[in-house]
């Protein structure tokens, strides 16, 4: 078990599009993205604003661009106009070396909570964060994991992160969150019986994609 570093903790945001949401940062080739779920989005809407709990307000940010991943990949990513992340906090958006029934850490802001730490987090709001276990990874496409961990709504767009066994002191971004897979519970009324009515109830599996789907996206549309 490793403590989640701030690396990663600086780099996760309380994102409101649509929906509210988590998102994060990452770097390719020395230009920084924000990765989020596209289901937090009006993917029809000609222009798309963004705003970032940042300094205990809403801060508006209009993208240079967005764009969602085509596929079931529930992955949007954004351009900015400014740097959110300082520089020299490394993460690794690969699922490489990840190992099944090995620890996971989600991040994220589950019914819109948090935790104000002032300028700790340079004025952003602290994530929470849970723990979990790698259940199963489906390596086709999309590339689905599937993480053993109770996930509430918030979290969505938020990171799935790991410590590889071989590089322990790297921080790794598996994948995005998209969401839990849920099943129906027929409701029993007061004589035992069953009602013929149901509810959705939480799995406690959590269903993210694969962290290469950002990054393909990101090599088609902005390189």
């Amino acid at each position: 078990m490793h403590p989640v570093q701030a690396n990663i903790l600086r780099r996760v945001f309380f994102i409101k599009a649509i929906q509210y949401g988590t998102a994060f940062t990452i770097d390719v080739e020395d230009t920084e993205y924000l990765i989020t779920a596209k289901h937090l989005f009006d993917e029809s809407a000609e222009a798309h604003e963004v705003r970032l709990f940042r300094n205990n307000r809403w801060v508006p940010y209009e993208p240079i661009k967005v764009a969602f991943c085509r596929s079931e990949a529930d992955i949007a990513v954004l351009r900015l106009n400014e740097r959110l992340t300082p520089s020299g906090l490394p993460v690794t958006p690969t699922i490489a070396q990840l190992t099944l029934g090995q620890d996971l850490y989600i991040l994220g802001f589950p019914h819109k909570m948090h935790e104000d730490v002032g300028e700790l987090l340079g004025g952003n709001p602290c994530p929470l964060v849970k723990r979990g276990i790698a259940s199963n990874v489906a390596t086709g496409d999309p590339q689905v994991l599937f993480v053993d961990t109770l996930c509430n709504e918030g979290f969505s767009g938020g990171p799935v992160v790991f410590f590889s066994q071989r590089s322990p002191n790297e921080i790794r971004v598996a994948g995005v969150i998209s969401g839990f897979r849920t099943h129906q519970e027929p409701v029993v009324g007061s004589d035992g019986e069953p009602t013929g009515t149901y509810v959705q109830l939480n799995t406690g599996l959590l269903r993210a994609f694969g962290i290469k789907h950002a990054i393909d996206l990101i090599g088609r549309t902005f390189c």
